[in-house]
Parts: C-alpha cells; sequence; structure tokens
C-alpha cells in the first residue's frame, strides 16, 4: 500500500478531509452544595411568675432595658404588696419606672396613653377611676412598695405609665 492509499485511508477513518473536533471538555462535577441546616430556633424563655414571699410581698424588678421581670403576679386572696426595684442606672428622667394596677378589664396601653399627659404628677393621671394601686415613679437603683388591695378574685393589668413603656412593660396580677 502507498503512503498515498494510507493518508487516504486514514482520513477517511478520521471523518474526511477536515480535522476532527477537539475533545468536548468533560462536565465539570457540580460542587455537591448541602442545603445549610436550620438553626435550632430558641426555646422560649419560661415565663417568670411572681409570688408573694412569707412576708407577703411581691418582688418586681425593672431594667434600663424597658422591661419588668416578670409578666404575671399570682397571689391567695386579694391584699398583698408589691416592692418595684429599679435595678438600672438611669436616672427617672431617662428610664423611669413605676408600676400601676389597674381595674380588671382596662386596657392598659389605652390607659396609658391618658398617662402621658401627667407628666408633673409622675404620668398618674387626676382621674384615678381606673387605678388601684401604684407605686412612685422611680429610677435607677431606687425602689418603691405599695399595698394592694383588689375588689375581688380575678385578673388585673399592670403596667408603667411613663411615656412609651406601657408596650412593653404590662402584665397580669391573678388573684384567686
Amino acid at each position: 500500500m502507498s503512503m498515498r492509499m494510507l493518508a487516504l485511508a486514514f482520513l477517511v477513518a478520521c471523518g474526511g478531509s477536515e480535522p476532527a473536533p477537539p475533545p468536548a471538555p468533560a462536565p465539570a462535577k457540580a460542587a455537591k452544595k448541602e442545603a445549610p441546616k436550620p438553626k435550632p430556633k430558641p426555646k422560649p424563655a419560661e415565663a417568670v411568675v411572681v409570688k408573694p414571699d412569707a412576708d407577703g410581698v411581691a418582688h418586681v424588678e425593672a431594667s434600663d432595658m424597658m422591661k419588668y421581670n416578670t409578666g404575671r403576679i399570682e397571689v391567695e386572696g386579694t391584699t398583698f404588696k408589691i416592692e418595684l426595684k429599679h435595678v438600672g442606672s438611669m436616672a427617672k428622667t431617662a428610664m423611669g419606672h413605676n408600676l400601676v394596677v389597674l381595674q380588671a378589664g382596662t386596657d392598659p396601653v389605652a390607659w396609658a396613653g391618658t398617662a402621658v399627659t401627667a407628666a408633673g404628677n409622675d404620668y398618674i393621671p387626676e382621674d384615678a377611676s381606673a387605678i388601684i394601686a401604684h407605686t412612685k415613679l422611680i429610677g435607677g437603683g431606687e425602689s418603691d412598695t405599695i399595698e394592694v388591695v383588689l375588689p375581688g378574685p380575678g385578673e388585673y393589668p399592670f403596667v408603667c405609665s411613663f411615656p412609651g413603656h406601657a408596650a412593653i412593660m404590662q402584665g397580669v396580677i391573678v388573684a384567686k
């Protein structure tokens, strides 16, 4: 066989007179991405329930973070005391707190909306018909203790009447 025949046979075997196309690149293996594992949801904080101690005093704390340490006070009977302690350091003009016990069925946020006009009276309005008892307005490091006499068993809201605090600083007293 001549060289020419060999070349022709080679060309025919390779697909004719045109050079063979370069081989297609092998498909890249897609990096296997694992779906991110969902972060575990934090467990909700246990609701802190405050009950009066042996002396009949329910101890409630308020902080510079605009929070009470509880949203629920449970009492046996209808007469007890509440000690409010401001555990923060800010002055009462900047981060004052009080605790106002309201009549059952009173909307604490709506009521506090009326209290903002009573700055000269520590945000306690002259119309006290919805108020059962209240502490004085206190600043960081201060405390006040009040006696509460509820009309009977039931649920009574409590709230801080310092402007802007009522939306967060509120709770309920449950009297059995």
